[in-house]
């Protein structure tokens, strides 16, 4: 075969979902809505365990009475919560940091989730690894309600975030691969549209429901219905094609059709030549620690995992800055997701008008230089510092849609969630580091956030372009995509030839 054909040989599965089907509208339905209550379990931890105030019994009722240490008999704020962590389990004082301890161990959770359910993923599939990690989240989420000490506690925590993780990056890839080139951007961007929505409405339901065992239920039971979505929907066949599953892919691609009320007896023969034709010794069959045996594939990771990094810390090092305004926790919350939404609507344009590399290195470099002009300006003007930090905010939000479609672009289906699973393991850490960043005064912490934002940025220019190319199969596409580019006419997929 020579190098022309193999530009020219197109996946028979990316040519057909590069047209959206009513399969299609039922099937992005039912992920994109679990989306909503997975996010809710991102973030329960503001409301399971707000601030609390208290003031001890048998002393006056002055300002200076509240939260003082030592304390054996408090008496709550129940204003706003009529049960949390703090006055479930007495933590106050001595006792405090076990708040603290919950919260990291429920990322900790997230970071293993992501790495296990990447792998389990790969190896697999897509659906069962999603289902099961559905599963996991809404067991553990409802267990946590009813855990009597904070140990056990603590540990139902970890393993609803375990699932948390896992759901995350399974979801996604799951979507991507149903997915042909053409609304590949657009269905990236209004992936995130539900996670704007959870993190807007879980302040009401907190606020409806101000009994944290409650509140945690509320948010834990609908989880289970997408438990059940193997019954509802099919797996990837794009995931069934590259692992070697040929006639279950076919038969998957032949249900999508008769869904569609569209012919089906074509199908079988398309796949089976493009397998015949496919480049002899091409490799699907990837392992994950295989990439580093390749030092194009290697170098890449790394760009990757410094800028998710980055974005991580970047990310949620801002929204913490910003959640120090001063205000009512319900409407803080909700008003810092409605600003995240321009955002997300404005990335579905630009993702189809600028190509991967540009988009992702401007946004990243403006989150971090709103950041520094946020810093730059005198506390006089608070509120002007509070809207640029929301603006370098919305930028950052914008640089994790793009990074996560470009992790999505660069690697084989065999190691894609494990890739995705490991890079989110990265962000986890930024993660994890922001609040650490946030211990130093504010303008100290934008500083930060906003220079290494400002350095991530450089990285992008390292990245091989992937827009308007097909998911890659084998290890031999992905080296492709880091040679010279064509021109995007040469590469993009005409529709109307295969119709």
């Amino acid at each position: 075969m020579s190098k022309n054909e193999e530009h020219q040989l197109h996946c028979p599965i990316e040519v057909q979902f590069n047209k959206i089907s009513c399969y299609h509208y039922y099937f992005l339905f039912l992920v994109f809505s679990s989306k909503i209550p997975i996010f809710w379990h991102v973030l329960n931890l503001i409301f399971l365990a707000p601030p609390m105030e208290y003031t001890c019994e048998g002393g006056d009722t002055s300002n200076s009475s509240k939260n003082l240490c030592p304390c054996d008999k408090p008496q709550w704020n129940r204003s706003k919560f009529t049960e949390t962590m703090q006055t479930k389990f007495h933590l106050l004082c001595g006792n405090a940091w076990n708040i603290s301890f919950s919260h990291i161990m429920m990322y900790t959770g997230f970071l293993a989730g992501a790495m296990l359910f990447g792998y389990l993923s790969d190896r697999n599939g897509r659906l069962l690894s999603f289902s099961s990690s559905c599963l996991l989240m809404a067991l553990s989420g409802s267990f946590v309600s009813i855990m009597p000490t904070t140990t056990t506690y603590t540990l139902m925590r970890t393993i609803e975030g375990i699932g948390t993780g896992g759901a995350i990056i399974t979801s996604y890839v799951l979507c991507i691969e149903y997915i042909g080139t053409k609304y590949r951007e657009i269905i990236t961007a209004l992936f995130n549209i539900p996670v704007n929505i959870g993190h807007m409405t879980l302040p009401l339901i907190s606020y409806l429901l101000p009994h944290c065992d409650q509140f945690q239920l509320a948010i834990s039971i609908p989880i289970f219905f997408y438990a059940f979505l193997p019954w509802m929907v099919m797996e990837s066949p794009r995931w069934l094609l590259d692992s070697g599953r040929h006639n279950k892919a076919i038969i998957v691609m032949e249900n999508v059709a008769k869904f569609n009320k569209q012919p089906y007896e074509d199908i079988r023969d398309q796949i089976e030549e493009y397998l015949t034709k496919r480049p002899p010794g091409t490799k699907t069959n990837l392992k994950f620690y295989q990439i580093f045996r390749h030092k194009t594939m290697s170098l890449i990771l790394i760009y990757l995992s410094i800028i998710y990094f980055l974005c991580g810390m970047g990310y949620y090092g801002v929204s913490q800055l910003i959640g120090k305004m001063s205000g009512d926790i319900h409407i803080n919350v909700a008003i810092s997701g409605a600003l995240l939404l321009p955002g997300t609507i404005s990335s579905i344009f630009l993702l189809k008008i600028l190509n991967r590399k540009t988009m992702l290195m401007f946004s990243i470099f403006l989150s971090g230089l709103f950041m520094i002009i946020s810093v730059c300006i005198p506390f006089t003007y608070n509120w002007i510092r509070v809207i640029i930090a929301c603006i370098c905010n919305c930028f950052f939000f914008i640089s994790f849609i793009v990074v996560f479609l470009y992790g999505v672009e660069l690697f084989p289906t065999s190691v894609r969630n494990s890739v995705l699973g490991f890079l989110s393991v990265l962000s986890r850490i930024g993660q994890i580091v922001a609040p650490l960043v946030n211990t130093l005064s504010e303008n100290v912490a934008g500083a930060v956030f906003g220079g290494f934002a400002l350095i991530g940025s450089l990285f992008c220019f390292l990245l091989p372009e992937t827009k308007d190319t097909e998911l890659p199969s084998s290890l031999e596409d992905t080296k492709r995509l880091t040679k010279k580019v064509k021109q995007r006419g040469s590469i993009q997929i005409n529709s109307e030839n295969n119709t």
